[in-house]
């Protein structure tokens, strides 16, 4: 019995070891320059989505900001800025990397204090 509850625990340590860098293997690259970190996603006034993001590696592509929603603080990010999603490309990640946009005018007004935010169409 012994033999087998040595077994089992050498079984259950190697799998709490290997389990993260399992899930490490299965996040998508990285496919650009420019890498996001999601904050929020709403929809778009045209249809699509509209994708708040904290840049990371480019400072001068957002803006310090701190987003409301609903009077209440959502919080306090660097880097912001709105990506346009039209075609939902991007509703479902927790990371956006790009190299090639188009920057449209900043953001006004809107329910997470928008105002002076910059809006970006990814190529």
């Amino acid at each position: 019995m012994r033999n087998r509850s040595d077994y089992l625990g050498k079984t259950l340590r190697v799998l709490l070891c290997a389990a993260p860098a399992m899930l490490l293997g299965c996040a998508q690259p990285c496919n650009g320059n420019i890498e996001c970190t999601v904050l929020y996603a709403k929809p778009g006034a045209h249809g699509g989505r509209n994708i708040y993001v904290d840049v990371l590696n480019k400072p001068g592509l957002g803006t310090k900001k701190t987003l409301l929603w609903e009077g209440k603080e959502f919080g306090t990010f660097a880097h912001v800025a709105i990506i346009n999603d039209p075609g939902n490309k991007y509703a479902s990640n927790r990371k956006i990397c790009f190299t090639a946009y188009r920057q449209g005018a900043a953001a006004t007004g809107g329910e997470l204090n928008e105002e002076g935010i910059p809006q970006l169409t990814i190529n």
